[in-house]
């Protein structure tokens, strides 16, 4: 197995497809038609099953209405008070924003329109929400067990003396102080996903990353998740004020399939059908009709058997209907 056990890489999948296919060697199959199909495949997966999810921090602005959410689709939106319990919003249609009855200021509904969601009330200043989203594939990009500070390509330069780096990188004092990388890492303009861990947290303590485009402010301890739309070329940088930590850095991008190393960040549960989606791609190009229906009837029982039992959680009693 070329990839991470139980994830496959772009090597491994190909290796399969061309067994199914009955070609080792490249030859009528060239290695950027199959990297295509693959790449097709795993958005047909996550667009058909929804089974790509992501919980992504996001925040309100004052008298605007909309939150850009940079995902496919949201599913719940859950508001974050500065202290107490977090409360999932109601969903509403979008025409009958301003017609419910609302307590406060803070976000009570929501609803979805177009690239962004709508908050209600219009929201009066700055509030932390969680996105709940099905989203598309990415790559898996690049990941940081420590953080080191220096002047190599893969260091990072701390703007002042807040920083102090090694396993986890912590801020101290009460800056901000910038934290960057010292390598650009992208030529072109995509959505790129992070991940990082934070703990902690001290009075005022916070961070934010910015990737060309600055992201949320995190306050919290705990795993956090972002999507940022990344400007050319961008960087990776985080703003640190007073005490905090981050740790468990990963990020992946929005890309193609385009080495053999290429790994999609697709569930493993899900990543044998790109191999038959391709081959049904192979043998129509071979003009094997008989054998590509037989395949793509495979493929498509094989989405909607795994959406069932692992995306749709259908209740199945009163309990299951219970809210505390």
């Amino acid at each position: 197995m070329a990839g991470t056990w139980p994830n496959l890489d772009a090597s491994d999948m190909e290796a399969r497809v061309r067994t199914y296919l009955n070609e080792v060697t490249a030859g009528f199959f060239t290695q950027a038609e199959i990297y295509r199909w693959l790449s097709l495949a795993h958005k047909d997966i996550a667009q058909k099953t929804l089974c790509v999810r992501r919980i992504l921090d996001a925040k309100t602005t004052a008298s605007t209405r909309n939150v850009t959410t940079n995902c496919y689709k949201v599913l719940h939106v859950e508001y974050i008070p500065s202290s107490g319990r977090e409360v999932m919003l109601t969903k509403i249609d979008p025409l009958r924003a301003g017609h419910y009855p609302t307590s406060g200021t803070q976000p009570q509904y929501w609803y979805e329109f177009g690239s962004a969601i709508g908050i209600d009330p219009i929201p009066d200043g700055t509030y932390n929400l969680r996105l709940y989203v099905a989203d598309m594939p990415k790559m898996s990009y690049l990941s940081f067990a420590s953080f080191t500070e220096g002047v190599g390509a893969t260091n990072w330069t701390d703007s002042g003396t807040g920083w102090a780096c090694g396993a986890t990188a912590a801020h101290t004092g009460t800056g901000p102080d910038t934290l960057t990388y010292n390598t650009a890492l992208a030529t072109s303009n995509c959505n790129i996903t992070i991940v990082f861990t934070v703990s902690g947290v001290g009075t005022g303590g916070s961070v934010t990353p910015t990737i060309g485009t600055a992201g949320v402010a995190v306050t919290a301890n705990g795993i956090h998740m972002q999507t940022i739309a990344a400007t050319t070329p961008w960087t990776m940088v985080f703003s640190g004020a007073n005490t905090i930590s981050i740790d468990n850095l990963y990020i992946y991008k929005e890309a193609d399939f385009a080495s053999a190393t290429d790994q999609t960040e697709l569930p493993s549960a899900w990543q044998h059908l790109m191999v038959l989606y391709a081959t049904y791609n192979g043998l129509l190009k071979d003009k094997r009709y008989a054998p590509a229906q037989m395949i793509e009837g495979i493929y498509n029982n094989e989405l909607a058997y795994l959406k069932q039992s692992i995306v749709e959680v259908i209740p199945d009693g009163r309990n299951s209907l219970k809210y505390v």
